[in-house]
């Protein structure tokens, strides 16, 4: 009934299905691609006047997910009555108009949106998001509703469930989720990761390649392939950002509420657990701890970072000279002190 629901309320309404790819809205009937969706929604009013509703539902997975719909000037197609949100609008067909296949003890199989193509904002709670994609996902979670009994976190489909409960209590908290092999602690299995290509998450569409992170693919498209280099740009300020996580980091600290401010010193913070970490400059408390000197860090950060002194693994390598350094200031101070003359980016 809940897809049922949908068909109806597509049919009789003015909503706006879309589908999404990366910062673009696509049409559901012939999956042109748009970025403002002003001009997606003169897209639909334009060319698909008249339109199908199967063929909107047919990218929902056999009834599994929801349609996307923008709610903007949303009106009764019938009687052109404008309507709030989906469950006005659907009550007002059902008992106005007399369309009585459709079943309000059903939800309604629809996420709603209200689209302005310069703040993103989460038309059920009015949250702030940087960006579409963060939109989508943000609004999918709100209709979360399989939860896990061992960690309490929460899915929109079973399938998504099950996969969890595989990757994360299954096997153990320190599985690969490529190869299924189960590690001890985090280390061992970060190790495994760095070694195992065949294990990386991120492939290369044009030359097959593997990647551990979604950053280095990126790089690897821009050199190799000539990919134009993608640039974030804040909705809010413009401020514009090479790497994505930045980007991110400073539309949360800067232009959301969910932002973590010290109240010793008013600065924010994007996570609880940075929050946390800055405190203790203010405390002078320590609580990271090197297992091999016993030296004392207030920032796990920090503690990592010395752990490499400790390491077989030297990461950073004199060009001139080759002698291996296991932090990068070491390497920086070498060519200062022993090749001056060199000017080198390290």
């Amino acid at each position: 009934m809940t897809k049922r629901n949908a068909e109806l309320v597509l049919q009789y309404s003015t909503v706006y299905p879309f589908r999404i790819r990366s910062k673009t809205m696509i049409c559901v009937y012939c999956c042109e691609e748009y970025e403002d969706p002003k001009d997606y929604r003169g897209h639909l009013d334009e060319a698909h006047k008249t339109f199908t509703v199967s063929t909107a539902l047919a990218h929902c997975g056999y009834g599994k997910e929801y349609l996307k719909v923008d709610l903007t000037d949303l009106k009764c197609r019938i009687c052109s009555l404008p309507c709030n949100n989906l469950e006005e609008i659907a009550e007002h067909i059902r008992e106005v108009h007399d369309v009585k296949k459709i079943d309000l003890n059903f939800e309604i199989g629809m996420h709603p949106y209200r689209m302005d193509g310069e703040k993103w904002v989460c038309f059920l709670c009015d949250k702030k998001m940087p960006s579409l994609t963060k939109l989508c996902r943000h609004t999918t979670s709100h209709y979360q509703k399989y939860t896990c009994d061992v960690c309490g976190r929460t899915y929109l489909k079973n399938e998504a469930l099950k996969y969890h409960i595989r990757c994360s209590h299954t096997y153990g908290d320190h599985v690969c989720r490529k190869c299924w092999t189960a590690f001890p602690t985090l280390e061992k299995k970060r190790e495994h990761l760095r070694e195992s290509k065949r294990c990386w998450t991120f492939c290369c569409i044009s030359c097959g390649e593997r990647f551990l992170s979604w950053e280095t693919k990126q790089k690897h498209l821009v050199e190799v392939h000539g990919r134009q280099k993608r640039m974030y740009e804040c909705p809010d300020c413009e401020e514009t950002f090479e790497s994505r996580k930045h980007f991110y980091t400073h539309f949360k600290v800067n232009h959301s509420d969910d932002s973590f401010v010290c109240s010793c010193c008013g600065m924010k913070f994007g996570t609880k657990r940075e929050l946390e970490e800055h405190r203790f400059c203010h405390t002078g408390e320590k609580p990271y701890r090197c297992s091999v000197c016993l030296k004392l860090f207030s920032r796990s950060k920090s503690l990592k970072q010395h752990m490499w002194i400790h390491s077989d693994n030297k990461r950073f390598i004199c060009v001139i000279c080759t002698k291996q350094f296991a932090q990068k200031v070491s390497l920086k101070g070498h060519m200062k002190t022993h090749h001056p003359e060199i000017t080198l980016e390290v």
